[in-house]
């Protein structure tokens, strides 16, 4: 039987949800989850079908029917779809739920909405497993705060604004968690990964990796860890600014493909903000034209695990076809770490920059002893 999540993702603009969204889907595909994403709705109406509300004399009660249509349909799509994937668990993101819209049309008028659809607001509720809030930058993070999204457009005033109304739409959610802007932003997104984690009755990813030099694996110990199987396409590319870089990422996993870009950006001596974002096929072959010729394109075959205690991931590589690198996910770098048997153990690496993945691209994926 399949194991199906669906959870809301909320908050205000440049609260994090772009990231946050693009690490699930990574991280979850690595451990043999298919995630669907249901994207928000009014922004697709506005930017992909010009429906607006008073622009083009459209109510705003009419506007948030619009949306209202759209999400149920997409979450309908979004739920048909996950019974017609082979994977057995499956993830159900929504950019924004249904009880968003109460933010811009009054009690009554909302009840009415959903009454055409033969909905209440504690049926709309019970449909959701998890209501992630992640503050917007507006509240107690304003240098991070953009204005990237055009059909969204809102002063900090008025994204803080729509934030409190979005806080009490979700109110009574049994299971609502707020995840607010007193941690840096990294720490933000992992720990409203962790909060996910907790939903889907999985152990999180730790912070802290033991690396370990191994011999290639045989196929015979790769059937009998049963893991998830990726073809990972990493390229390094030119950065635009001082303390910036740069990458582009290609996953096929299970006939899928993902694109994905991520920005490490130095925004103080002591903190540096990662953010991430899926990308179309168009977009990333143009990044294409912008990759480092110091470091250029690395390709590796993962395979992701759980063995004993750990999450564990062993990295392949075309030009090394002897040769392969582990990673051990541990609560802290002195943990003692029990390995398969059968893995032949060449040394351990962790402290070795030469074995990080920007090195062994700038080698061409040449791995040495």
């Amino acid at each position: 039987m399949k194991q199906i999540t669906k959870i809301v993702m909320t908050g205000g603009p440049a609260g994090g949800k772009t990231t946050l969204t693009t690490r699930l889907v990574k991280e979850l595909t690595e451990r043999g989850y298919r995630v669907l994403i249901v994207p928000e709705a009014a922004t697709e109406l506005i930017s992909g079908f010009g429906i607006k509300p008073f622009g083009n004399c459209l109510s705003m009660y009419d506007f948030q029917y619009f949306v209202i249509d759209s999400q149920l349909q997409k979450e309908k799509m979004a739920a048909k779809a996950a019974q017609l994937v082979p994977e057995e668990r499956i993830l159900i993101i929504c950019d924004r739920g249904v009880l968003d819209n109460k933010a811009y049309v009054s009690q009554k008028e909302f009840n009415q909405i959903l009454g055409s659809f033969s909905l209440t607001e504690d049926m709309v509720l019970k449909s959701y497993d998890a209501v992630i809030h992640l503050v917007s930058s507006s509240n107690g993070a304003e240098y991070a705060y953009s204005y990237n999204n055009a059909a969204r457009y809102e002063t900090l005033e008025q994204a803080r604004e729509k934030e409190e109304q979005a806080l009490k739409s979700w109110q009574k959610h049994p299971n609502r968690v707020i995840i607010g802007n007193s941690y840096n932003f990294d720490n933000k997104i992992r720990k409203a990964m962790n909060e996910i984690y907790k939903v889907l009755g999985e152990i999180p990813p730790t912070q802290s990796e033991r690396k370990y030099l191994i011999k290639n694996p045989s196929q015979e110990l790769l059937d009998k860890l049963q893991p998830v199987e990726q073809i990972i396409t990493q390229s390094y590319l030119i950065s635009r600014k001082d303390g910036t870089e740069r990458r582009s990422r290609k996953v096929q996993n299970n006939g899928s493909i993902g694109y994905y870009y991520i920005e490490k950006q130095q925004i103080s001596p002591v903190e540096r903000i990662e953010t991430e974002r899926m990308l179309t096929q168009k977009e990333y072959v143009r990044l294409m034209d912008e990759v480092n010729p110091d470091y250029g394109t690395i390709v590796k075959r993962r395979y992701s695990f759980h063995y004993l205690d750990h999450y564990m991931t062993i990295d392949t590589y075309a030009s090394s076809p002897s040769l392969a690198i582990l990673d051990v996910q541990v609560a802290n770098k002195d943990d003692k770490v029990e390995l398969p048997e059968e893995l032949t153990l060449i040394r351990e690496v962790t402290e070795e920059i030469r074995y990080q993945g920007h090195m062994i691209a700038k080698a061409q994926g040449v791995l040495a002893e």
